[in-house]
């Protein structure tokens, strides 16, 4: 905190509870809305194209011109939308809030995190994965305060869960501004031309840790679009039992490879895991299993998702940072939206356990880059320890 300031922390934090506040019920308030599953996914997807469409802008702004104005802007963005929400003003309405909660979001998902990191300064891999556990868990344990607010909001009125966001958006917004750097790291480093940053980008975007880390947090996607519906088929205090899991888990997860040096074998372990995991809580028809398992595949999948980001930003200039960020949660968006279409059309027709096919197959991507690239890295290591028998 001595190197970051605590200024993005707060921020962080304040921006926990107020996403907490509507991320507990919000699929579930949705369906209350007469909304099928299919529609839900339609605007998850929604979210996920605006946030892929803003992402490079957003990222051009923060690494080229202010590593605060960027978060700034998309927090206020992502403020309108919540009041859209709030305002309850039919589909148009919730699809256009989705649409600007996206682009608020996308000049807040690698920002964020860009930010911490070009703070902290150089530090060795294990250390990259502290930090960004650290924000993680800071994430899972103020939105699980702000998942209680909520669904005390959403028992007086269900729309409250938006107004509650609002709220603490705005607080979030205001002990950043106070909390502003005084100084810029921009001043200290070369900016280099716009062609050759934008040449580094798609660079980035076809290296194959930066796939890991977009199939790694695509994965997530059927759980994620299901879980709130399964749990409160029955009782919504069910759902706020599985937000706990869900963010008790993230406690975990982000900090389960954060002080290891992990191998392929711990990786592909995880992911195996998350496998199970998604069949066990789709096939599952008991609450208590049902939340159990879904609390076992968060913690693995961010584990693997923090592991898989920490090890692009190994390769990454930190003028280039958030755009790398930016173009893996694009990149990112793009699969989760297209998934999401997916997973809602065939949850509305052939129910929980086949719509989870999207993830599985995603999670198979990932053990199959992890191979191919410690493949490749063993190669390259025999060849630089070949005697040069030319000489």
């Amino acid at each position: 905190m001595k190197r970051t300031g605590i200024g993005i922390w707060l921020f962080l934090g304040c921006s926990g509870i107020g996403i907490g506040c509507f991320s507990v019920l919000d699929t579930f308030y949705f369906r209350g809305l007469g909304y099928s599953v299919a529609v839900i996914g339609a605007l998850t997807a929604t979210f996920n194209i605006s946030l892929a469409v803003a992402e490079l802008p957003s990222a051009v702004v923060f690494d080229r011109r202010s590593h605060w104005a960027a978060i700034q802007v998309g927090n206020a963005i992502r403020l309108v939308g919540l009041i859209l929400f709030f305002l309850a003003l039919g589909p148009v309405g919730d699809f256009l809030g989705e649409g600007l909660a996206g682009i608020g979001a996308a000049a807040m998902s690698g920002t964020s995190v860009a930010y911490v990191l070009n703070q902290l300064g150089p530090v060795e891999a294990h250390e990259r994965r502290r930090v960004m556990g650290f924000s993680v868990a800071l994430g899972a344990a103020t939105s699980l305060a702000g998942g209680a607010l909520g669904l005390f909001g959403y028992s007086v009125a269900p729309r409250l869960i938006w107004g509650l966001g609002a709220l603490w958006i705005t607080v979030a917004a205001v002990v950043f501004l106070v909390g502003r750097p005084r100084t810029s790291t921009l001043a200290s480093r070369h900016v280099e031309p716009l062609a050759a940053y934008a040449s580094g980008l798609v660079q980035i975007g076809r290296h194959p840790r930066a796939w890991l880390a977009v199939t790694a947090d695509a994965a997530l996607v059927g759980p994620l679009l299901l879980w709130q519906l399964r749990l409160g088929a029955t009782d919504i205090s069910a759902v706020f039992v599985g937000f706990a899991v869900m963010k008790v888990a993230g406690l975990l997860g982000g900090q389960l490879l954060g002080h290891r040096r992990v191998g392929t074998r711990v990786l592909l372990a995880c992911v195996t895991g998350n496998i199970v995991s998604v069949v066990g809580f789709a096939a599952s028809d008991q609450i208590p299993l049902i939340a159990g398992f879904f609390g076992v595949h968060v913690m693995l999948q961010i584990a693997v998702s923090v592991y898989c980001r920490s090890e692009l930003h190994a390769v990454v200039d930190d003028s280039r940072r958030a755009g790398a960020s930016s173009v893996v949660s694009l990149l990112g968006s793009l699969v989760s939206g297209a998934a999401a279409l997916v997973v809602g059309h065939i949850a509305d027709v052939s129910g929980a356990l086949p719509a989870m096919i999207p993830s599985i197959v995603l999670y198979l991507t990932v053990a199959a880059l992890t191979i191919a690239t410690a493949q490749a890295q063993r190669r390259r290591s025999a060849r630089l320890l070949e005697p040069d028998v030319g000489g």
